[in-house]
C-alpha cells in the first residue's frame, strides 16, 4: 500500500502539495496559538516592588462564589475592583508567626506628579502612578540617591524616573495630584531601586506615614504586608510557616514569583486578559482548520475519483482504498508539520509584538517556546488529516466495484445523508443560539454571535454542494451572457458541483471572517458611540488627561463655573450578578441621582433616577432586567466591588447602558465601598443661552486641574468609540490572522484545483481553443465561485450583525458600511482571480499536442 501511495503522490503531485500546504497552515496556526497561550500562562510581572521580602500576605482580591451542589460543587473566582484590605488584627496575626522578623504594611494610592509643562506624568509603559508611605520603600528596596526621607506632611521623595522627567532635585517643589486634589510638596529626596530608575510598570512617590494614611484613606488597614525573616531564619522556611499558620479562606500568602501579583495587580490582570484572548483564537483556528484541511483533502480525493473507481473495478477492497488515501494524507501531513512549525514562532512573535506595540499586552508577556504546543498541534493536525482522508475516500470505497466507474463518471448524489444531517444540526444550533442571544441581550449576547457565525459557517460548508447546485444556475447565467467562454464556464460549473463547492466554501469562510471583523466588532463600537451621544445632555464634558480619573475637586470647581445649571460625575466600579445562571462581573457606575437626571437621558423604561437617592436602590439596564425579568420594586441580588453581598431594590430600568454600565448606584451609597474617589467623567449642563460662556470658563478651569481636559458631547462620544477600538485591538488582530489563514487556504485550493485540470485544458487546445480563451473560461469559473462564496458569506455575516444589533438595541435592523464591504468583496475577488492565474499559466505552458499525453 505504501508503494501504491507513493505512486499516487507522484502522479497527483498537486493534490499532495495542496494537502501538505493545508496541513502546514493548520499546524502553524494551532502551534502559534499554543505558544501564545503557554507564554501567557508562564508570564509573571517582575517582583521588584516586593523583591526584598520573603513573602507577601494580603486578603484574597477575588470574590469566591460557591457554585453547583453535591459532588459538582465548585468555587468560582471573580476579580473585585475594590479588593478587601487587611485589618490591624490580621497584620498582628502575621507578626505573631514564629520566625517573622519584620512586617511592613503597604497601602498604595493614586499619586501623580505634574511635569514642568503642566502635563501629568504617567508611570513607565503608561502604568499607574502610586504613592506609598516611606516605610514601604524597604519592600523593594528603594534607596535614596540624594536628599533624605520625607518627614514633614508637605514632603515627598520621588523615584529617579519621575525626577528626571520633571527635572526635579531635592529642595524643589512639585505639584502632585491625588484623589484629594492637587497639592504642592517639597521634594525631600530622590530614590531608586537597585540598578534602575524606577519599577518596570509604575512610578512611585513616597510620603510621610501620616500623609500616606490620610491620602490612602486606609484607616489603619493595609492592602498587603511584606514579611522579612528574623535573623538566622531561612526565607523559604518562613514562607512555609506563613502558609501553614495563615491557611484560611480569604487570605493569600504569596512567595517567589507570585509576589508580583500583589506588587503589580494591573499588569497581572493584563496578562490574564491577554492569555484569555488567545483561547478563542485557538478555538476559531481549530474550527477553521477542520474545514480547510478537510476540504483540501476531500478535493484531492475528488480529483482522483476515476483512479479510485478503477482500483475498485480491478478488485481493490474498500479497506485497501482507504489505506492508500490514508498513507498519502499522513505523509502530506507529516511533511507539512515541518514548514508549519517553522512559521509558528514567527507568527506568534508578530502577533505578540503588534499587541505589545498597541499597549494591549505588557512587556512582561514574553514569548516562551516549549514542546507542548507543538506536540498538541501535531497530534491535532494529524488526527484531522487522517479523519478527513478516511471520510473523503469512504463513499467511493464503500460502493460496489461494478458501480465504481459509473459513480466516478456521474455522481448520483450531491452529498451523503450523514453530511446533510450534520449540516442540519449545525444550522438548527445556529438558529437556536441566535434566538437565545436576543433574549440574553447585552454584550454577552454580542459575544455569542461569534459562535452563531461559527455554527452557520459549519452548516454552509457541509451544505456546500447543495448550495452550489441551487445558486450556480442564476449566478452562472449572468456569466454566460459574456459569450462562448462564459457559456463554457457556466456549463463546467454546473457539471462540476463538488469542485465549485470546494472553492466556494473556502471563499465563503474568507468572506464571512472578513465581514465579521468589519461589521460585528465595528457595530459594537458604533452603537456604543451613538448611545453615548444620545444619552449625554451635557454641554461640556470633563475627562481625565493621562490619568486614571478626576479627583473630586474637579466636580467642585465645575459646580462653581458661571453658566452651569447641573453638574454630575460618573465613577466606575463593578457589580457581580448572575448572568445565564452564573455570576459574572458587570460594569457599574456611581453617580449623584439628582444631578445625573439632568445631564443624562438614559431612555428610561420604568422608574426614575432620583429613586437612587434612597440607599439600597439600583437602576438596571434593559438587557439585564430582561434576563432576570426585573421590574421596578423587584430585588436584585449580587456583590459590590469590595465583595459585600447585597440585595437591592430596582428603582429604574433604562435603555442606553453601552459606554456607561448595566448597573447604576448612588455615589453616596457606594462611598464606603470604594477605596479611591476618582471620577471617570464630569458632565456639565449650561443654563439656557450660557453655553458659550460655560465653555470659556471650563477651558480656564483645566489650568488649575492638570489631569482634566475639556470636550464637548461629540468628542466625548468619539473618545468612547476610540477607547472601545483600543480595547478590541486584540480581537481585531486575532480575527485578522484567521482571515489570512482562510485567504491562504483559498489560494491553496485554487492552485490545486486548476493545476490538476491539465488533461482537460489539453483536450480543449486540441479542439481549437486558444490559451486566452481557456484562461478567460477559468477566470469566469472562479468568478462564479466568488459570487457563490460572497453571497453565502455575506448572509452569514449579516446574521451575526443582526444578532449583535438585536442584543444591543432590541432591533435586528442593521446597516452595512458600503466602502468597507466593497473593499472586502474586491479583496476576495482579487485574491481568487490572482490565485487562478498562476496555475492556469502552468497548465497551459505546454503545446497542445504534448500536453494530453503528458497528463
Amino acid at each position: 500500500m505504501l508503494r501504491l501511495a507513493l505512486g499516487g503522490i507522484r502522479h497527483h503531485r498537486y493534490g499532495f502539495i495542496g494537502a501538505l500546504c493545508a496541513s502546514a497552515l493548520a499546524a502553524m496556526l494551532l502551534a502559534a496559538c499554543g505558544v501564545l497561550i503557554e507564554s501567557g500562562l508562564r508570564a509573571v510581572p517582575e517582583t521588584d516592588r516586593f523583591g526584598a521580602t520573603a513573602a507577601v500576605v494580603r486578603m484574597d482580591p477575588d470574590l469566591v462564589v460557591r457554585t453547583g451542589s453535591g459532588q459538582n460543587v465548585d468555587h468560582e473566582h471573580y476579580p473585585l475592583d475594590q479588593p478587601p484590605r487587611m485589618s490591624e488584627k490580621a497584620v498582628d496575626a502575621v507578626r505573631a508567626v514564629d520566625g517573622v522578623g519584620r512586617v511592613v504594611a503597604d497601602t498604595p494610592f493614586y499619586a501623580q506628579a505634574v511635569g514642568p509643562d503642566g502635563a501629568p506624568l504617567a508611570g513607565p509603559e503608561d502604568g499607574p502612578a502610586q504613592g506609598h508611605a516611606w516605610e514601604a520603600a524597604a519592600l523593594t528596596p528603594f534607596t535614596l540617591r540624594s536628599g533624605q526621607a520625607p518627614g514633614a506632611d508637605d514632603e515627598v521623595a520621588v523615584d529617579a524616573s519621575v525626577a528626571a522627567r520633571a527635572r526635579l532635585k531635592a529642595g524643589d517643589t512639585v505639584r502632585v495630584v491625588t484623589d484629594s486634589g492637587t497639592q504642592r510638596f517639597r521634594v525631600s529626596g530622590v530614590a531608586a531601586p537597585s540598578g534602575r530608575d524606577a519599577l518596570p510598570d509604575q512610578s512611585a512617590l513616597f510620603f510621610s506615614a501620616a500623609t500616606a494614611e490620610r491620602l490612602s484613606r486606609s484607616g489603619g488597614e493595609a492592602a498587603a504586608v511584606g514579611v522579612f525573616p528574623a535573623k538566622g531564619v531561612d526565607a523559604d522556611e518562613l514562607a512555609g510557616r506563613l502558609k501553614d499558620k495563615l491557611d484560611e479562606p480569604g487570605t493569600n500568602v504569596l512567595t517567589g514569583d507570585a509576589r508580583a501579583e500583589a506588587g503589580a495587580p494591573d499588569t497581572t490582570q493584563q496578562l490574564d486578559d491577554a492569555t484569555l484572548l488567545f483561547g478563542p483564537m485557538a478555538g476559531f483556528g481549530g474550527f477553521l482548520a477542520v474545514f480547510v484541511l478537510g476540504g483540501t483533502i476531500a478535493l484531492g480525493v475528488l480529483q482522483r475519483t476515476h483512479e479510485i473507481a478503477l482500483l475498485r473495478a480491478v478488485g481493490a477492497t474498500p479497506w485497501q482504498v482507504r489505506r492508500v488515501v490514508t498513507w498519502e494524507t499522513v505523509l502530506a501531513s507529516v511533511i507539512g508539520l515541518v514548514p508549519g512549525f517553522a512559521l509558528a514562532v514567527p507568527l506568534a512573535t508578530v502577533v505578540l509584538g503588534t499587541l505589545r506595540d498597541r499597549g494591549s499586552v505588557p512587556s512582561a508577556y514574553e514569548l516562551v517556546v516549549g514542546p507542548l504546543p507543538f506536540l498538541i498541534a501535531a497530534a491535532a493536525t494529524l488526527l484531522l488529516a487522517l479523519l478527513a482522508g478516511v471520510f473523503a475516500a469512504g463513499r467511493v470505497a464503500r460502493i460496489r466495484a461494478a458501480d465504481a466507474l459509473q459513480e466516478a463518471a456521474a455522481p448520483r448524489r450531491i452529498m451523503p445523508v450523514t453530511r446533510l444531517l450534520l449540516a442540519l444540526v449545525a444550522l438548527g444550533g445556529g438558529i437556536a443560539l441566535f434566538l437565545a442571544t436576543q433574549h440574553i441581550g447585552g454584550e454577552v449576547g454580542v459575544a455569542f454571535q461569534y459562535l452563531v457565525v461559527m455554527l452557520l459557517m459549519g452548516a454552509a460548508v457541509l451544505l456546500g454542494p447543495l448550495l452550489t447546485r441551487v445558486l450556480e444556475p442564476p449566478l452562472g447565467a449572468l456569466v454566460s451572457w459574456i459569450g462562448a467562454t462564459g457559456q463554457l464556464a457556466h456549463a463546467n460549473s454546473r457539471t462540476s458541483v463538488r469542485r465549485v463547492a470546494s472553492v466556494a466554501s473556502a471563499l465563503m469562510l474568507t468572506t464571512t471572517m472578513a465581514c465579521t471583523v468589519l461589521l460585528v466588532t465595528g457595530s459594537l463600537n458604533r452603537i456604543t458611540a451613538e448611545q453615548t451621544d444620545r444619552r449625554t445632555r451635557a454641554d461640556v464634558v470633563l475627562l481625565p488627561r493621562d490619568a486614571p480619573g478626576l479627583p473630586p475637586d474637579v466636580v467642585a470647581a465645575a459646580r462653581r463655573l458661571p453658566g452651569a445649571e447641573a453638574v454630575a460625575a460618573t465613577r466606575s466600579t463593578t457589580f457581580v450578578s448572575y448572568v445565564l445562571g452564573t455570576p459574572d462581573v458587570l460594569g457599574a457606575q456611581a453617580l449623584d441621582p439628582a444631578a445625573a437626571a439632568k445631564v443624562l437621558d438614559l431612555g428610561l423604561r420604568e422608574g426614575s433616577l432620583t429613586s437612587l437617592a434612597k440607599d439600597g436602590t439600583v437602576a438596571v439596564s434593559r438587557t439585564h432586567a430582561k434576563e432576570h425579568s426585573l421590574h421596578v420594586g423587584d430585588r436584585l441580588r449580587g456583590w459590590l466591588g469590595d465583595g459585600t453581598k447585597v440585595s437591592l431594590t430596582v428603582g429604574a430600568v433604562f435603555d442606553r447602558p453601552l459606554g456607561l454600565g448595566d448597573i447604576l448606584l448612588s455615589e453616596r451609597y457606594l462611598a464606603s465601598h470604594m477605596h479611591q474617589k476618582l471620577d471617570n467623567s464630569v458632565l456639565v449642563r449650561a443654563k439656557s443661552g450660557e453655553e458659550k460662556r460655560l465653555r470659556e470658563a471650563a477651558a480656564a478651569l483645566v489650568r488649575d486641574h492638570p489631569t482634566a481636559k475639556v470636550t464637548d458631547v461629540g468628542e466625548y462620544a468619539s473618545a468612547t468609540r476610540t477607547a472601545l477600538a483600543q480595547n478590541t485591538t486584540g480581537t481585531y488582530l486575532v480575527l485578522s490572522v484567521l482571515v489570512m489563514f482562510t485567504a491562504v487556504s483559498v489560494v491553496n485550493g485554487l492552485l490545486m484545483g486548476t493545476a490538476e485540470r491539465a488533461r482537460e485544458f489539453a483536450l480543449l487546445r486540441l479542439l481549437g481553443a486558444s490559451r486566452g480563451q481557456i484562461s478567460r473560461m477559468l477566470y469566469l469559473e472562479t468568478f462564479i465561485a466568488v459570487l457563490i462564496g460572497a453571497a453565502v458569506g455575506t448572509a452569514i455575516a449579516c446574521a451575526g450583525l443582526a444578532g449583535a444589533n438585536g442584543a444591543l438595541t432590541g432591533s435586528v435592523e442593521f446597516s452595512i458600511p458600503p466602502g468597507g464591504y466593497t473593499l472586502v468583496l474586491a479583496g476576495v475577488a482579487a485574491l481568487a482571480l490572482v490565485s487562478t492565474a498562476l496555475p492556469a499559466a502552468l497548465a497551459l505552458r505546454n503545446r497542445a499536442d504534448g500536453a494530453l499525453p503528458a497528463a
